[in-house]
């Protein structure tokens, strides 16, 4: 019984911690969430993030779908395809660079 209590007190801690530090870890998709425009250089492209994880590319009349999430300070779009885009969060603006194209600013739509 008193090894039980010995072993049971640091497992509750450290699954405590573990679960803190996932919390913590984890940046609500809300704060990101709306749609957000950028000039290209065929037009203005722009992007809807869902709350859900789910998002739109429009660019001229062609849409894509896809989904998203937060790491690390970064947005991490995953297209249908299998490929990734990465966007710099920098304050209210992302900043994405996709192959074989410059940089694109896109900035919260009002």
């Amino acid at each position: 019984m008193a090894l039980r209590k010995r072993t049971t007190r640091p497992l509750g801690v450290s699954l405590l911690c573990l679960i803190l530090a996932l919390c913590l870890s984890c940046e609500s998709k809300d704060k990101y969430a709306g749609t957000y425009a950028a000039q290209g250089s065929t037009g203005e492209v722009r992007m809807e993030l869902k709350a859900s994880g789910e998002g739109i590319w429009i660019a001229g009349s062609q849409e894509v779908s896809f989904s998203w999430h937060i790491k690390a300070g970064d947005l991490r779009i995953n297209t249908k395809e299998g490929g990734v885009i990465v966007g710099k969060i920098e304050g209210s603006a992302i900043k994405v660079k996709l192959p074989g194209q410059k940089e694109l600013l896109f900035t919260r739509a009002q």
